[in-house]
């Protein structure tokens, strides 16, 4: 052994001593700690906990590794005396390193997973635990701080210091400590391979930690790091061996941990330890014992005289007090003996007092190879874990098994060559629980699958063979019916054969299908046979050979051919990949609905196209049934079908815990169909059903109502009076009494119902009728739940714990039996108790029975059965013998009729009840331990009375536990709820008339002023902060939300906020809240909402008083000294302005001082004002006006002494005292570098490694540029974050990166010329330069930027210029000849990129020039725009990336590609010509995407308004689940919006709805020449918006004539009787002239109804007759008149328009001289055609004439 060598011994004298000497240990491992270090301390002062903000735990965490916080809140009564105990251990929490703050933050709290206050979290690496301790004992709680548990940290070994390792080897008994030096490869390494075994460590209760201390280290003579070393009891043991070799350290760890004991005591240990040393220990022994008991201890005694021989033979022995670990390894009486040997268990049956004969059993384990016995908790474990296992079930009185056992020892070492892990057991039920009635028998498990053993097993010679056949064969194995049940419901996917081993296709088909057992095991789905005919009726197996597939219990059966194992096979895997809807038998359908809590069942002919094609569109929701845990199978089954009462298929039945719900809607819609699933299991329902399943209800359940509606068909009364029912069925489910209804006829006639509807109660099957009203679903519900409806003569009602809560609210004398069902005794008990039945019901008694699972836990009892009375919600337990019915019933009578006059004790579930439902309670929580309580409860029972008098019930409570859930950790207390919010007393406790007194006060106690709507308005305009709260009446939660507020009122005062109630419907809709209750604060008028927890009311005070809320304008807040304290609480940098009203100096001051409040809070530096001389007074300010400065690391402010009329240098002084050192590039990582990029404007980024020399270099170069970047606004940072530099593509190192409003751009220049670095950064700042970019950067920027604009370079060219070169570069494309006009559909004029490049064309062509090639000379013209481009919200940046290049069919460089939302457009005009690029770029018909509401930034939105006359804007929310859907419904009028000449685009930015006064997202505004109007209608409703986005009356502005298109000039002639067009061109000095004129008449024009309108559409003009513009032209019913005279002169105008709008008639003269010519035309027409009339031919003459 390691212990035993001298060597090892004498190294670590050293480390003994230093052991022995703790102050200088703690010296070794911090020097820096000089409270320690000095002979004779002075006095310190009294030490105080810190207080901090969130801002300042947040920093806090991040910086130190073990950080314990107080949680506390300002209305805890004991947290005051819980944080005077802590301060005491204040200063030896931080001679072990941990930091120890406090704060006051709710809402951080919350955060943390903390409720109730005090609370204490400790902080380890950032990792939480919350200390459930007694936060009053400090020893306790420094203890827990220092301790091993509390520093564990999952898979990680925990960093110590110097001091902490000296208090944990003292205080443990196992610990192992790495020594290790940083910056080492090797311990790194091991480091890495031990943190695999610490857990393993924690289970065997060895505690496992690292220290880098080598200063330590030497002292211990450690010499070369790693080292690990193993301290038992204190004695250190140095590990020799590879400590990379994580499972050698291991087993070397516990080999040390139970050998060398000076005491022969066996180690006790956990469960879970134990678990470990099962699984790590090749021999083990184990003594399971229970403390209490003698025998175990007497046992115990006796075996610790062989322990130590057990550890010289290699067998570790332990013991274990732990009942549930003994039951799970089935040892059922203790004390009692295993033995586990390679983790197989063997039962001691021997003499336990015997410790010779024991010990020598044990020994014959370890030489002989027998096999073990096991019980069958440890085979049902060793079968889970899917072991190979042969298992011998027999008898051990039975001689044929004797004989058996004897042949088989010799086959053991053979089996365990072969991996085979053999067992014996001796329990009859386990072995019929796997089919064996007879023993002795075989089995054989591989992976959990069971085979038996059919041959001779005395001839242990083909056993083996069989064994080792089994372990080589692809068999598919056959098993039992009962193995068969064991196999489903413990495996997820199990296929099995149904078959016959003597039929030959059975043969046939299992010779195919063991080609794919393999496959099957290797897609983990279990493959098993089963030859029972029995058995397959029972799933409803008809047809032999069949397959069935089960799902985590639910069976597919198999419909193909089973000669085909490949189809097969492809089956068995879809169907474990893949969901679909299972077809079961009628038998199989019977075992599900007894099993699974919810399940829909299809029942559909196969024969039916239709039916097929309605289970195909089901198919679709089986998904998302299964995610909702909704099991759906189909049967094809028309008989079973009968069974339901289901005359037509196909049809939907849904079962929840066995109740039936017939689904009467249209199965075709899957939607339809899923939501009804999901109502059925989500919400309580009233379940149709038919006569079938209601027979079967009726006979099943105690409690059944039947609503008979008869046939009912739509909008009938039995409908509606359905619908009304509905609203109790919820009461129902809770009282445990089912509803259904049905349509059907039969059972209603059976029960005499002759009309309908009808409503019939079956108790015990017993029918009631009721007889009341049935469309008063109250009257129903009431009489339904009457206790005389519910008693069932003759018996105790059972009822459930939802029932049970409503009796005892209800009723006030209750007797409650509590019992476990099928417990024997307790039915003894129950026939008993039935015989007083009758005597309690006559006393008004009412007596239940009750046996819901943990219902002892539930009210808190000490064991069942029990009985228990319960008289106004208090309970008394029986504790006299329950078969004793008359001593009970005396007992019941003599409770029921005395009268208390003591305060009374109440359990923690009564308590928690008289909280909710009592509205004045007082509760006083005393501790059996306490020596005053007694006392002082003698006296409070004085008051008892008086409080009863005043509506206030006084009750008490020794629940300790409870106690510590609210806060209460002294002892007595008293606590008062109001409506369940609770008040803690901070009084003299012992005084009745205090108590009494501040009770009372409390229940008077309403101070928020209620105020009506005329109040609410006077209130915002003269109070500057005012909080209203908005409440209804009638809402029962209301008077507690109140008085939450009310907690607060006074408090609030003191910041100057007047706090108010309100229960104005309309008001509270007004400001937002449509279900109140809810809080508005309005400060200067300006309001917002409350958002979190109304009921918190220091959550709700925080939020009133936070400086972010409170500050109302752009200005220097105006605080007082309350608002002082907790600005100066939350922000760790103020400066304060102190002045005075009757100061002269003092306006002029704050007037420059007003000028750098924004500069101060950029820099981090709140700015406030003080009108307050006797607080300037306190910070030793006698002057005024003065500012001072406060920040964290110094209690005392810092005056100003400059010039308070410079508001620069007071600012430059602010910053420098915020941070005075300011001459090092900061050094940034992680979030907070992230988020300076994405928030500052200007920023460089240094990325840098550690070990890189050239990087070091570098750096010192640029820390000479560092004070020039910040006159130029530049902020520099450096970084050695490798993920944010991953993040924008950076991966060479060093790297400098430019950012400019969050754009990157990388430097290519020589990083170690600064002088050129900074006027690369100085020409990015100024000149707004292309930014360079990465393909990472540009990936994000697509995805994020709305419009960009990308320049592709070509590959790598030579001779590049230095990065701030560029800028000087002179393109060819500047020349006059290219600055060309380009025409555009909506830019007509292009002056003003004319103008801006030619400004620009001037200022470069005055620099010297340099040859540039042509991708330079392209890119400076495109530097021309970029400005320009930046003002219409496009950034335009530059990328070499060929590979890119080519996803977007770039063949050619240099190319630009235009990305809008993310869709990509390539530009194929001519790239040297910037101007054409730039009117390409903001064109648009390029902007704009088909289909689609184009998504705008704000610069882009800027532009448009100043561009659209007619624009509308849809603003949104990205997390606004509503917006998507209202998106999808606009999209739909967009393109008709075109139509119209409305421009339609959506922005999703919160600063922009701020800017133009948007409250609520989403919203529709309408922006006619930048005037807004807000849609009030429904967005889901396209069509109303685009008739309300064209009517005439959002379209018309006034006094202004507005400018229309074609398609809205058509509707405007549809809509209009009269109506005047003003047809003009652009630029044309006429029209313009013209249109100045007509402009003074557009009102006018409006009195006389006329509407007035312009059109710049000259081919539109020719079609009413319009040859010459300007011209007007006047509509009546769309009949035009062209204006002939001057359009210059508007009154001329003015009258030929009003006479035209009021002559009569109608038609001018020209048109009835028009009508009288056609008239006349006419007339002369029928008289030409009446004159010249040829003459009728004479008559024929007759024959005889002629």
């Amino acid at each position: 052994m390691t212990f035993t060598r001298l060597k090892t011994l004498s190294l670590l004298v050293c480390a003994l001593l230093a052991l022995s000497f703790p102050g200088h240990v703690s010296g070794a491992g911090n020097n820096n700690n000089k409270k320690g270090s000095q002979p004779v301390a002075p006095p310190e002062p009294e030490a105080v906990i810190e207080e901090v903000n969130a801002k300042q735990l947040e920093k806090l965490l991040a910086d130190k590794d073990y950080v314990a916080v107080f949680w506390y809140a300002r209305s805890c009564v004991t947290c005051d005396k819980v944080l005077a105990e802590l301060e005491k251990i204040d200063d030896d929490t931080d001679s072990f390193g941990v930091d120890f703050v406090k704060i006051n933050d709710k809402r951080l709290a919350k955060q943390y997973g903390i409720k109730n206050f005090p609370a204490l979290t400790y902080f380890r690496e950032k990792e939480p635990i919350i200390y459930d301790g007694d936060l009053m004992d400090e020893e306790g709680v420094l203890d827990f701080l220092t301790s091993l548990e509390a520093m564990d940290l999952p898979d990680r070994i925990e960093e110590v210091n110097a001091k902490i390792l000296q208090k944990i080897i003292e205080d443990t008994d196992f610990v192992a400590v790495l020594f290790y030096k940083q910056q080492c490869r090797k311990c790194a390494k091991a480091l890495q391979e031990l943190e695999n075994i610490d857990d393993e460590a924690d289970q065997l209760g060895i505690g496992f930690v690292k220290i880098h201390d080598e200063a330590l280290a030497d002292e211990y003579n450690l010499g070369n790091l790693p080292a690990l070393v193993y301290y038992r009891h204190q004695t250190p043991i140095i590990y020799e061996g590879e400590l990379q070799r994580e499972e050698d350290v291991l087993e070397w760890l516990v080999q040390n941990k139970s050998t060398g004991d000076e005491d022969d005591v066996i180690e006790d240990v956990t469960s879970k330890t134990l678990s470990t040393l099962i699984s790590n220990i090749d021999n083990l022994v184990v003594l399971f014992y229970d403390h209490g008991n003698d025998d175990s201890m007497t046992v115990l005694e006796e075996l610790e005289q062989i322990d130590d021989d057990c550890d010289k033979h290699g067998i570790q022995f332990v013991k274990i007090d732990d009942a549930k670990a003994a039951a799970d390894y089935g040892i059922d009486s203790i004390p009692a003996i295993v033995y586990f040997e390679k983790e197989i268990p063997n039962v001691y049956d021997g003499d336990l007092m015997d410790e010779e004969q024991i010990l020598k059993w044990l020994l014959g384990q370890l030489e002989r190879d027998e096999i073990e016995d096991v019980t069958d908790e440890m085979l049902d474990t060793m079968i889970k874990e899917g072991r190979v296992i042969a298992v011998l079930f027999y008898d051990n009185n039975d001689k044929k098994s004797q004989k058996v056992l004897e042949e088989l020892e010799n086959i053991d070492d053979e089996c365990d060559a072969l991996g085979i892990t053999f067992v014996k057991i001796d329990n009859p039920e386990e072995a019929v629980e796997y089919g064996i009635n007879k023993v002795p028998k075989l089995i054989y498990f591989e992976k959990g699958i069971p085979t038996i053993y059919e041959g001779n097993l005395e001839d242990e010679e083909k056993l083996l063979k069989w064994l080792t056949d089994q372990t080589s064969s692809d068999q598919i194995e056959d098993i039992t019916d009962e193995m068969l049940d064991l196999i489903i419901e413990k495996m997820p996917h199990v296929a099995v054969l149904f078959y016959d081993k003597d039929q030959k296709k059975s043969q046939k088909i299992l010779a195919e299908l063991e080609n794919i057992d393999d496959e099957c095991d290797q897609n983990d789905i279990a493959f098993v046979k089963i030859d029972d005919d029995k058995e397959a009726k029972e799933w409803g197996i008809d047809e032999i050979p069949s397959i069935v597939l089960f799902e985590r219990g639910i069976p597919h059966i198999y419909e193909g051919d089973l000669m085909k194992e490949d189809e097969l096979l492809g089956w068995l895997v879809h169907q474990k990949r893949y969901s679909e809807i299972p077809e079961v038998t009628d038998e199989m359908k019977d075992k599900l609905v007894e099993n699974t809590e919810h399940l829909a069942v299809i029942f559909y002919d196969k024969d039916d196209k239709q039916d097929m094609r309605i289970l195909n569109e089901l198919e679709n929701i089986d998904d998302e049934l299964e995610k909702e845990g909704i099991v759906i199978v189909r049967i094809d089954n028309a008989a079973e079908a009968k069974e339901y009462g289901l005359d037509h298929l196909p049809a939907l039945i849904y079962f929840e815990n066995k109740i039936p719900a017939l689904y009467e809607g249209d199965l075709m819609n899957e939607d339809e169909v899923l939501e009804w699933l999901l109502v059925q299991k989500k919400t309580a329902t009233i379940e149709e059903v038919t006569d079938e399943i209601l027979v079967t209800l009726i006979n099943e359940h105690e409690y059944v109502v039947v609503f008979f509606t008869g046939p009912c068909e739509p909008g009938e009364t039995c409908e509606h009076t359905l619908n009304a029912l509905e609203s109790i069925d919820d009461e129902l489910d809770e009282a445990g009494i089912i509803f259904v209804t049905t349509e059907d006829t039969g059972i209603a006639k059976k029960y005499n119902v002759k009309t309908y509807p009808r409503l019939v109660f079956f108790r015990n099957r017993d029918p009631l009728h009721f007889t009341g009203d049935l469309d008063d679903e109250d009257e129903v519900l009431a009489w339904i739940t009457d206790d005389e409806t519910l008693e069932i003569p003759g018996k105790i009602e059972e009822v459930n714990v939802k029932m049970l809560d409503k009796i005892l609210a209800e009723n006030d004398h209750v007797v409650v039996f509590f019992y476990a069902e099928g417990d024997k005794k307790a039915q003894k008990i129950l026939n008993e108790l039935e015989n007083i039945d009758d005597e309690c019901e006559e006393k008004d008694i009412d007596f239940v029975k009750t046996s819901d699972d943990d219902i002892d836990k539930e009210y808190d009892l000490p064991g069942l059965p029990a009985l228990a009375f319960y008289r106004h919600k208090f309970r008394t337990i029986y504790t006299g013998d329950l078969m004793k019915e008359e001593e009970i019933l005396e007992w019941v009578i003599d409770l029921h009729e005395s009268t208390a006059d003591v305060i009374e004790s109440v359990d923690r579930k009564t308590l928690q009840v008289l909280i909710n439902d009592v509205e004045h309670l007082a509760v006083f929580f005393y501790d059996d331990e306490c020596e005053s309580c007694s006392d002082i409860l003698e006296e409070l029972e004085n008051i008892d009375d008086d409080t009863d008098k005043h509506g206030i019930q006084f009750v008490k409570s020794n629940d300790v536990k409870l106690a510590h859930e609210i806060g209460i950790f002294a002892f007595p207390a008293l606590v008062y709820y109001e409506t369940g919010v609770p008040i803690m007393y901070d009084g003299n406790i012992a005084s009745n008339q205090d108590v009494f007194n501040w009770i009372l006060e409390q229940k008077a106690d309403q101070s928020i002023q209620l105020i009506n709507r005329d109040q609410l308005f006077e209130y915002i305009g003269t109070k500057d902060f005012l909080a209203v709260v908005f409440y209804k009446e009638d809402d029962p939660d209301s008077p507690r939300v109140l008085r939450h507020i009310e907690l607060i009122d006074d408090e609030a005062a003191e910041y100057g906020i007047y706090i108010v109630k309100m229960h104005d419907k309309l008001m509270a809709k007004k400001y937002g809240f449509r279900n109140p209750p809810g809080l508005t604060y309005f400060r200067k008028g300006k309001y917002i909402n409350y958002d979190g927890d109304i009921d918190d009311e220091e959550e709700v005070l925080d939020w009133l008083t936070s400086p972010a809320n409170m500050e109302m304008t752009d200005h220097i807040e105006q605080v007082n000294r309350k608002m002082f304290e907790k600005i100066r609480k939350n922000s760790d940098y103020v400066a304060v302005i102190f002045y005075s009203d009757e100061c002269k100096q003092c306006p002029r001051v704050l007037a420059e001082v007003e000028h750098i409040d924004d500069e101060a809070d950029k820099a981090g530096i709140d700015f406030v004002k003080i009108d307050d001389k006797q607080m300037a007074k306190e910070y030793g300010v006698f002057a005024l006006p003065a500012i001072v400065f406060f920040k964290p690391t110094s209690k005392e402010p810092v005056i100003y002494a400059g010039d308070l009329y410079e508001e620069e240098q007071i600012l430059t002084w602010l910053i420098t005292q915020k941070d005075p050192s300011g001459d090092v590039i900061e050094d940034l990582e992680g979030e907070r570098l992230v988020h300076l990029i994405e928030e500052s404007g200007s920023i460089a980024v240094y990325f840098y490694a550690d070990g890189c020399e050239q990087c070091t270099k570098v750096l010192e170069e640029l820390e000479n540029i560092d004070d020039d970047c910040d006159k130029h606004g530049i902020t520099f940072v450096k970084t050695r974050d490798f993920s944010v530099a991953d993040g924008y593509g950076v991966h060479e190192y060093p790297a400098l990166v430019y950012f400019e409003g969050g754009i990157p751009n990388v430097f290519e220049g020589e990083l170690s010329e600064e002088e050129e670095v900074l006027q690369w950064l100085i020409t990015q700042k100024t000149e707004d330069r292309i930014e360079l970019i990465t393909r990472q950067m540009l990936e994000t920027m697509v995805e994020e930027t709305q419009y960009l604009a990308v320049y592709f370079l070509p590959p790598e060219r030579n001779g590049k210029q230095p990065a701030f070169c560029r800028s000087f570069c002179s393109p060819s494309s500047l020349k006059e000849s290219n600055l060309t006009t380009t025409k555009s559909t909506k830019h007509s004029s292009s002056q003003f990129v004319q103008n801006y490049i030619s400004r620009k064309r001037k200022r470069i062509e005055k620099q010297d020039k340099i040859n540039c090639n042509i991708c330079d000379q392209i890119l400076e013209g495109l530097e021309l725009i970029d400005d320009e481009c930046d003002v219409f919200g496009i950034h335009m940046v530059k990328i070499q990336d060929p590979q890119l290049a080519k996803r977007y069919s770039i063949k050619t460089f240099p190319a630009l590609v235009y990305f809008r939302n993310g869709n990509p457009l390539l530009f194929e005009g001519d790239l040297q010509n910037e101007q054409s690029v730039l009117e390409w770029l903001i064109d648009d018909d390029n902007r704009e995407l088909a289909d689609e509401i184009e998504e705008v930034n704000e610069r882009m939105l800027d532009r448009l308004m100043a561009e659209s006359t007619l624009l509308v804007v849809f603003f949104y929310d990205d997390d606004c689940a509503e917006c998507e859907e209202i998106l999808e419904e606009l999209e739909e009028i967009d393109g008709e919006a075109d139509m119209f000449g409305i421009d339609f685009v959506k922005i999703a930015s919160i600063q922009a709805a701020k800017k133009y006064e948007i409250v609520n997202i989403p919203s529709l505004v309408y922006f006619r020449k930048q005037v807004p109007v807000l849609y009030d209608g429904d967005l889901h409703q396209h069509d109303k918006v685009i008739t309300w986005l064209t009517s005439q009356d959002v379209f018309e502005i006034k006094n202004e004539i507005e400018e229309v298109n074609r398609k809205m000039l058509d509707k405007l002639l549809e809509e209009n009787e009269f109506l005047a067009v003003f047809f003009y061109e652009h630029n044309q000095p006429d029209s313009t002239a013209a249109l100045e004129k007509l402009e003074n008449i557009d009102s006018e024009t409006d009195n006389l109804d006329i509407t007035f309108v312009k059109m710049a559409d000259s081919r539109y003009a020719k079609k009413w007759g319009v040859t010459k513009l300007p011209a007007m032209v006047y509509f009546r019913r769309r009949f035009p008149s062209i204006y002939r005279g001057d359009l210059l002169s508007e009154d001329e105008v003015l009258e030929w328009l009003r006479k035209n709008r009021f002559r009569q008639p109608e038609l001018n003269i020209f048109m009835y001289a028009l009508i009288a010519l056609a008239v006349a035309f006419v007339v002369y027409t029928a008289f030409l055609l009446q004159c010249f009339k040829p003459a009728p031919p004479p008559p024929v003459q007759h024959p005889k004439q002629s």
